[in-house]
């Protein structure tokens, strides 16, 4: 009677053994599982970040407070900036603070526009307050356009936009 009952226990320990491996592999499994989903949701997270942006760069372009008076009327879309209303907009606040809800919903922190050449001033469009964490900064050419005497003269600028990791 001792001998089967030892050999009971015995079995009843190993079914124990296993179903333990079998919780703690499943937990493993479960472990990889969740880091291969959270690697993927943040490179989506990147990629929705950098289209959102790309969408903005073009937002900031297409302005009408900002945009060049040449380009409207026509058919074919062009786009460029207008210095003088780029002046006027970076020195009048309460003109710039009426698009600071629409920088504040898409995250974007700052937004600047650079003459890069010849080299030149620096336009800041938007600018919040203090420095975010973790930021990253996207950018594009455009031309920066001065009318004078009825000719368009135009210079290479560099929109870049910062946004904040959400």
């Amino acid at each position: 009677m001792k001998i089967e009952n030892k050999k009971a226990q015995i079995k009843i320990q190993e079914m124990a053994f296993v179903l333990v491996a079998v919780v703690f592999l499943f937990a493993l499994l479960f472990l990889f599982f969740a880091r291969f989903q959270l690697t993927q949701l943040q490179k989506t997270a990147e990629e929705v970040r950098e289209q959102r942006t790309m969408t903005m760069l073009k937002v900031v372009s297409s302005l009408p407070e900002l945009r060049c008076s040449k380009s409207f009327g026509t058919t074919t879309e062009i786009y460029c900036i207008d210095k003088d209303k780029l002046k006027v907009f970076g020195e009048i606040r309460h003109i710039r603070n009426k698009y600071a809800d629409i920088w504040k919903s898409a995250q974007i922190s700052e937004v600047i526009i650079e003459e890069v050449y010849p080299i030149g001033d620096i336009y800041i469009v938007y600018e919040s307050m203090g420095e975010p964490e973790n930021s990253f900064t996207y950018s594009t050419y455009i031309p920066l356009c001065e009318e004078t005497i009825g000719i368009m003269e135009c210079v290479v600028a560099k929109i870049k936009i910062t946004t904040r990791s959400v």
